[in-house]
């Protein structure tokens, strides 16, 4: 009786979850159902920091939607940076990939930022927002919309991705033969996506410390401890 009750709790679980899914993200050409339940409960024991990240970078973060607005862009792409980089600006990983949105140099350079040694825009937050809205609205635009093969290729490539679509006859994410990381880093966006609710992230009001930001437009390190949340993708 007592395993009857407990299986027919965890069905019921996994019900609404998926239907939370169907009404946050669509989900014809995304990672299985199982996989992003397992991203989430890998995300979600940090829901605290990640929460009180964003809100340290509120400025940061309403720009940011705000520019996915003008350019017709899923409001749930302001969580990449959070997956790329825990919002940090400064972060460099180990594949020369920096800054925010961790831009690779030659991506960084297509989509017109500065990266020399003296100077390397990938590390100013808003000019690399540009540069990362630019990529994500071609990425977009070259994959017909679909929100999954737009985030695989931002993490894979666009050439990787579209190999990938015609060895298996069908632009179905599910179906793609594609890196173990980018399968993860699909399903782990879509696992934030459930933790995160994008919507409250959208304040279009007045935000006074911009009164007296000068330059600094956000802050230098982030306003909570961070070591323990390491990019969102490592976990």
């Amino acid at each position: 009786m007592i395993r009857s009750t407990l299986t027919y709790a965890t069905a019921r679980i996994t019900l609404i979850f998926a239907c939370s899914l169907v009404v946050s993200l669509p989900l014809s050409a995304a990672p299985t159902q199982s996989q992003i339940e397992q991203a989430f409960r890998v995300l979600a024991p940090y829901k605290t920091q990640i929460l009180s990240q964003f809100d340290s970078y509120s400025p940061l973060v309403n720009h940011i939607l705000g520019e996915l607005r003008s350019q017709d862009l899923p409001s749930a792409f302001v969580l990449i940076p959070m997956l790329e980089s825990s919002y940090n600006p400064s972060a460099v990983s180990s594949a020369s990939a920096s800054g925010l949105w961790q831009l690779m140099p030659a991506t960084a350079k297509r989509f017109g930022l500065t990266v020399e040694s003296d100077k390397d825009e990938r590390f100013d937050a808003y000019v690399s927002t540009d540069a990362a809205i630019k990529y994500l609205k071609f990425l977009h635009h070259k994959f017909d919309g679909d929100l999954a093969l737009t985030l695989a290729a931002y993490n894979a490539g666009e050439g990787r991705v579209s190999r990938a679509i015609k060895r298996a006859g069908t632009n179905v994410f599910s179906s793609l033969k594609l890196p173990k990381e980018t399968t993860q880093y699909v399903s782990r966006f879509y696992g934030l996506n459930e933790l995160v609710n994008v919507k409250a992230l959208d304040n279009e009001h007045f935000e006074p410390m911009l009164l007296f930001a000068g330059e600094a437009r956000l802050a230098k390190r982030p306003l909570i401890d961070l070591t323990s949340i390491p990019r969102l993708i490592d976990l």
